[in-house]
Order: C-alpha cells, then structure tokens, then sequence
C-alpha cells in the first residue's frame, strides 16, 4: 500500500502503527487490525522486514531504537503531523516498547498509547521485580537465586543445584549480545566460566529447571484497560519449540485453563499493568503447579491464534484507545497455531535422525487455523520468506566445503 492511500483512509478513521514487523509478532498484528478495516501503517528498522511488503499496510523504515534511541523518538514527532488523526502505536518488541514508554509525553500529540507508562513498564523490565510481585500475591515461581555476585553466585549454586539455568534481569542487553535470553548451566565448573563471561550484564537469576517438556508451556495472552480490567484474554500452551526447550514456539494450541488466567491477571492487576501482555507459566509435572517463567509487556509471537479462537487483543487496545471499549468473547477451544516452514524444517531432521515419524506429525496439524507467517489473504511476506530461505539454501550448498579450494 502506498503512503498516500494510507493518509487519505487515514481520514475517515484513526490509524495503526505497527513497529517492529520482521517476524510474525508485527506482521500479525497488521493481519488481525486489517480485518476490521483499521488503516496501517508497518515501520521496522530493517528495510528487508516481512511486514514492509504486506498489501495491507503502507511501510516505512525507522531509525534503530537499539542505537539511537532519540532519533527513534524523533522519528515518531515528525511522522506525527503527517497522520490526519491521532495514530495507535503498537510496538512488538521491547526495544521499541521502552523508548514509546519513557517518551509518551512527547508523544501524546499525536498517538494513543494502549500501555503502560515506564513508571510500570520498568516493573516489568526488571524480571526481579516480576518475580518478588509474584510471590507476594501468591503466584508460583520456580526455585530462584538472584546473583550480584561471587558470594551469591556460590549460595545459589549450593541452594539451586545442576542442570539450572542462568538469565539476566535486564534482558535486552543479554539477548544481543548471546542471541538468546537464557543459558543453561550443567555444572559449578561450568557455572564459574559463564559468570566470567556475563557479570557485566547487571543482576542475574539462577534458576531450578521445572521438569516436562515443550508442551507444558502454558500463556495467558490479555488486553487489560487503563485500570487492570481484563477486557480480552486467551490461554494456550505450546506443543513445539525451535530448538527444543528453550527456543521460540513452532506450533500451539488453544486451551482455556481458568487457574492460569486468575493468577496471571492477580500478578497484572497487582503490578498495575494496561496493554496486551503475554504471562507464560510451566506446569510443574511434579505438582501440577503452574510455575511463572515471565511476563511479556507486549504482543508474543502466537498471539493471532487467540484471534483465530475469537479473541481478537489488537482490535480491543485498538478500540479502547480510541474511545469504543468492546468485551471479547470466551474462546474457542482445540484450534493450532504453526509456523510450518520451522516445524516442517524440524520434523524432516528428526526423520532423518530417525527421531520422528512422518504420520504423527502430519496428524498433528488437525486443527492448524493459522499460520504466523503465510496467509492467502496477505501472500507477499510469505513468498519472500521462502524465496529467502530457498536462497539460502542454495548458496550454502554452493560453498566449498572445508579443504576445498575456493
């Protein structure tokens, strides 16, 4: 879609601006807004971002938050003026959330903010601070030690045990720099080594390792108003992951289990929260216990199955910021969400490993509604997924393998 043609819908109704839309967190947030006839707008950092190319929004490339925080801001005060009403910001990811949450005053001239203030979001950026709210008001934790150093690293090594895992409060800077948002930790050896390594990154947490598999992962995904109130809110756990255990979902189903979504609301309403959020719980095999892993201030990567289930959370903090709140519905039970291209790219490995067996898999995709990237209503940012992908494949096969003469 052209600027243009945004601008002049635009006109007839407030619009949407989606940040962050590489993967399928943003770019099924412009899906799910589209469907109600919301104007969009997709804004990435990243000129190759999927969301950039989906008909049904026009695209626009932003400063990097990571590097330029205030040129980001800037960015957003100097679109503003462009839009004909006041826009609705949804940031999908924390680099983008952080900088719109300390700056909303800045802002509010020209965007409706359907989230929290950084007076609460900072409570959620510190995953201490999840964590001492939980158990305060009686929300389950795995067995924890927070490390600030040597003396706690070595309390939490006797109290906690191996294999644990090792992870930052402070995510963000972990996650750039690892390339991943946890590490885990099979000895003290090992333990002493890794701190070496990451002491730098403020507080850390050493964490029990809660039994089961994948599948025992569990999300309460929610919309909560301005004074906690939950106006949408989905459950659902995962049945797969890319890699395994501590990786990001391939496939998920929806289940609505009501002791996860009373706890995960007690813990929101508790740290005042307002905006669509993802609490992830893991149910403990042991106990049956659901233990809180995080909360995600933010869209996670599944959440248009809860739209597929009739839980819709774009369109309700997009009708709340603009002044029309609606009640979602209770949803649907036993639907799947899936990115295909990761799960089928698993599944064929483990055949090959002789781990998997083709026909459980493939029954596995009864009740598949959504996937997070493809969609025949929005074809482009799949196509240039595989397009990409295939690519890739092609020039590692072309490479010399190792010995051979260039």
């Amino acid at each position: 879609m052209r600027f243009d043609k945004f601008v002049k819908a635009a006109e007839q109704r407030h619009p949407a601006v989606v940040l962050q839309v590489s993967w399928a967190n943003g770019l099924d947030i412009i899906r799910d807004l589209a469907a109600d006839d919301v104007p969009l707008l997709a804004v990435d950092d990243n000129p190759r971002a999927l969301g950039l190319h989906s008909r049904l929004a026009a695209g626009m490339v932003c400063p990097d938050p990571r590097e330029d925080e205030e040129a980001f801001i800037m960015f957003l005060e100097q679109l503003g003026p462009r839009l004909p009403r006041r826009a609705v910001l949804f940031p999908t990811h924390d680099q983008y959330i952080w900088p719109i949450s300390k700056s909303a005053k800045r802002l509010e001239r020209w965007y409706l903010i359907p989230f929290s203030r950084w007076e609460t979001m900072q409570r959620l950026h510190d995953k201490r601070e999840q964590l001492e709210t939980a158990k305060r008001v009686g929300v389950d934790i795995p067995k924890t030690v927070f490390v600030d150093g040597d003396d706690d690293l070595a309390r939490g090594a006797d109290e906690i045990g191996f294999p644990a895992i090792f992870k930052p409060v402070e995510s963000l800077a972990f996650k750039i720099r690892f390339r991943r948002h946890v590490l885990e930790i099979g000895s003290r050896d090992e333990l002493l080594r890794v701190y070496d390594k990451v002491r730098d990154c403020g507080t850390l947490m050493l964490q029990d390792i809660v039994p089961g598999g994948d599948e025992e992962l569990y999300t309460l995904g929610s919309y909560l108003d301005a004074r906690s109130r939950p106006l949408a809110q989905f459950t659902g756990h995962k049945l797969r992951q890319h890699p395994p255990r501590f990786g990001h979902v391939s496939m998920a189903a929806s289940l609505w289990v009501p002791e996860l979504a009373e706890a995960g609301l007690r813990l929101l309403h508790e740290l005042g929260y307002h905006g669509v959020s993802q609490v992830e719980f893991k149910r403990d095999p042991r106990d049956g216990r659901y233990r809180l892993m995080e909360v995600n201030a933010r869209h996670w990567m599944w959440h248009s199955l809860a739209t597929a289930c009739g839980v819709n959370l774009s369109l309700a903090a997009y009708r709340d910021a603009i002044g029309d709140p609606y009640v979602a519905r209770r949803q649907s039970d036993g639907l799947k969400w899936v990115v295909s291209l990761t799960d089928a790219r698993d599944a064929f490995s483990r055949w090959r490993r002789g781990d998997e067996k083709l026909g459980p898999w493939l029954r596995s995709y009864r009740g598949v509604r959504v996937d997070g990237l493809y969609s025949l209503k929005d074809p482009l940012p799949g196509a240039l997924l595989t397009a990409r992908q295939l690519r890739t494949m092609i020039t590692r096969k072309g490479r010399p393998h190792e010995g051979e003469a260039p």
